[in-house]
């Protein structure tokens, strides 16, 4: 069946006030059904020749005259049923057994009520698919409605028929020039991009017969930014603000500035419209936002001001909690979080919660808020903390809380053996923590992670073949792993072995990571075993500028020993014991050189 136009007159709506009906749908189905009921009326919901009240909402008409009533299919007394219960689950929050309840009736009645509620239902549950027959048909019923053929224009886009969305958009704004058209996209965001790019041109394309509309540009930009097309964008989104200016296109060109990397650029402009909209909360998350993640110079008080004048804006709140917390405002953040432990961000809070309560020193109250975190990521990052707290003392009830994770999180399972790897060898226990760590690689055969710290802990303990062997593999899986390369490097030339591979492994390692102080220890190292003594001493000072580090201080002293500079060599030495009175580094030394402090 084609779909009707406003030119045909064959489709006149049932009366003059239904094209003012608001777009949110009235629940006035079960005030029928009620009067229905105590009337003993069950033939149907509308009744022919009848004349419905207008809503107490609804814009009065001064010019058009009422067109005659549509008759409609009457209701026979299963469908009265499936109302009755399609209305009870509407009510209850069940919009699923709604949606199926009403996609029934209106496929066996032509009443409009009938078909823009399951339109309606439908698009609530995100069953387009189905939305768009339920839109055309209240389009039939009603085709002077504007909001139907928005509901036609939501559905047609986001199933891709853009022939009958591009015809149902266009209706819409024939009846209603100044339509927010940009909201029939609202189920586009799964499109691919070409896609997404061919809806922008239908919305160019109208342009041109709407050119006052500011949504159709609007429309298009939103399109053309989640295609990458930025530029377009914002030549599109400025026309849109040119028109009339919104807080939406504001903050569509913030976007745009953003993904350009335009940072004064939308610096400027989100505090301009912060002033500009001052009540939008939108707006004010925006710019809070901003605030945080750039590093403004005045964020705290930014942040403050915004938290001062929406108090109950999660986001908002979210943000000062944070900052707050990284000045090391405590109080000020804990009352913050507290707000948001029964909101979407509560695994975020408790989380901050129990930090707060480690820095003031109530471990109990920590561990508490550690294990209210249910979901990851907050969880993984909870779970350590609760390892730092309970490895020494309670390191049986860690043990369960961790492998309960990993039954209910198996797709986390590789970092949490590692967690339970490091309570282990805290403890010093490295070779259950081995132990451990041969667990998770047996279900994370080439998990990276895993292999490095097993390797590390083997080194410790001198078992440089499964060391080896593991570092060897990591570089199989990522020949550039920096870590890797310095580790194996190292170990190597720690032993005096594969000296000139051990060279090339920490010189590749430099020069992924050039200013890590590790690497330029190695550096130094391998450079001492090959007999540069100079070049090692050179590596060996700026590693120990870098990092003011017992082992490096150490490995400085040996050098100089072996060059005659045993005096700078002892206060190097002294330095050592001075930042580990225990370092096995330093201990080395002076055992080997039988060096009087």
């Amino acid at each position: 069946m084609p779909l009707p136009t406003h030119q045909d007159s064959r489709y006149r709506m049932k009366s003059a006030h239904t094209e003012h009906r608001p777009y949110a749908f009235r629940s006035l189905v079960t005030l029928v059904l009620l009067s229905l009921i105590l009337s003993g009326c069950a033939s149907g919901l509308t009744v022919p020749g009848s004349t419905a009240s207008p809503s107490p909402r609804s814009a009065p008409q001064p010019t058009e005259p009422a067109a005659p009533e549509i008759a409609t299919t009457p209701l026979d007394g299963q469908s009265f049923y499936q109302l009755l219960l399609a209305e009870i689950a509407t009510n209850r929050g069940d919009f699923g057994a709604a949606a199926e309840l009403y996609s029934h009736l209106d496929n066996r009645t032509d009443d409009a009520q009938i078909a823009r509620r399951a339109s309606a239902l439908m698009q609530l549950v995100n069953d387009y698919g189905r939305m768009q027959p339920h839109a055309s048909h209240w389009v039939q019923l009603e085709p002077e409605v504007a909001e139907a053929w928005q509901a036609l224009a939501v559905s047609s886009f986001a199933n891709g028929d853009f022939v009958t969305g591009e015809q149902a958009l266009n209706e819409w704004l024939t009846r209603f020039p100044q339509a927010p058209a940009e909201t029939a996209l609202i189920g586009t965001g799964y499109l691919p991009t070409d896609r997404k790019l061919e809806l922008a041109a239908i919305y160019q394309r109208l342009q041109s017969q709407y050119p006052r509309s500011a949504a159709l540009p609007y429309g298009a930009a939103r399109l053309l930014t989640e295609a990458g097309d930025f530029d377009t964008a914002y030549t599109e989104v400025t026309r849109s603000r040119q028109l009339s200016d919104s807080p939406g296109a504001g903050l569509l060109a913030y976007r745009i500035h953003l993904e350009r990397n335009e940072l004064d650029a939308a610096h400027e402009l989100i505090a301009d419209l912060a002033e500009q909209y001052p009540d939008n909360s939108q707006v004010a998350s925006a710019y809070a936002s901003f605030a945080y993640s750039q590093g403004m110079a005045d964020k705290s008080e930014v942040l403050e001001s915004l938290f001062n004048r929406f108090p109950n804006e999660p986001l908002i709140v979210r943000t000062f909690a944070r900052e707050s917390f990284e000045a090391g405002d405590y109080d000020t953040a804990e009352a913050l979080f507290k707000r948001l432990v029964q909101s979407a961000h509560a695994d975020e809070a408790q989380y901050y919660l129990g930090r707060i309560n480690v820095e003031n020193a109530r471990p109990e109250l920590a561990a508490e808020h550690f294990l209210a975190v249910q979901q990851p990521p907050y969880l993984i990052s909870a779970l350590a903390e609760l390892t730092e707290l309970w490895a020494q003392d309670r390191l049986d009830e860690l043990r369960q809380q961790l492998a309960q994770a990993r039954v209910n999180f198996p797709e986390q399972n590789a970092i949490l053996w590692r967690l339970e790897a490091g309570a282990l060898r805290s403890r010093g226990d490295a070779e259950q923590a081995i132990s451990i760590l041969d667990q998770g690689l047996d279900q994370n055969p080439r998990d990276i992670s895993l292999l490095y710290d097993q390797a590390l802990i083997a080194t410790s303990l001198e078992r440089f073949e499964l060391a080896d062997a593991n570092l060897s593999t990591v570089l199989e899986l990522d020949p550039n792993n920096a870590s890797a390369l310095n580790a194996l490097g190292y170990t190597w030339a720690d032993r005096n072995l594969n000296l000139a591979q051990a060279q090339d492994y920490i010189d590749r390692a430099l020069a992924l990571e050039p200013e890590d102080p590790a690497i330029m220890d190695s550096k130094g190292w391998i450079e001492y075993r090959l007999g540069n003594l100079s070049v090692a001493e050179d590596w060996l000072r700026k590693a120990l500028g870098a990092f003011d580090n017992d082992e490096v201080a150490a490995h400085l002293a040996e050098v100089l020993w072996v060059q005659g500079e045993q005096e700078e060599a002892r206060r190097w030495l002294r330095h050592a014991f001075e930042l580990n009175a225990d370092s096995p580094t330093a201990t080395g030394v002076v055992d080997r050189f039988k060096v009087d402090l």
